[in-house]
């Protein structure tokens, strides 16, 4: 009796590195990429919004990019005034709850 194994692949979002267990062989390449997306706007926000605690970090990635999916919006100029103006109101309120 042979169980069916999954490959698992390991992939790093800012600095962390996170092991996936993929359901399919042809997740990997989409998984790779989104992972590069995610790590790339932490950074940015990082860089902008000069958090290092990689929570508050995450979370307002997260936020930014809800955001845009729910817009259906993808533009880095777009991406870059949110980050400007909404994410100082959003550190204060995690804040709060941290």
């Amino acid at each position: 009796m042979s169980k069916k194994s999954s490959e698992v692949i390991e992939i790093e979002i800012f600095d962390q590195r996170y092991p996936l267990r993929l359901n399919t062989p042809a997740e990997q390449e989409e998984i790779l990429k989104l992972a590069e997306v995610v790590d790339q706007r932490m950074r940015e926000i990082a860089s902008q919004t000069r958090t290092v605690d990689s929570l508050k970090v995450a979370i307002l990635t997260a936020l930014h990019l809800a955001q845009e999916a729910q817009e259906g919006t993808g533009g880095n100029k777009r991406l870059e005034s949110a980050i400007s103006t909404g994410s100082k109101k959003w550190i204060k309120e995690i804040d709060k709850a941290l």
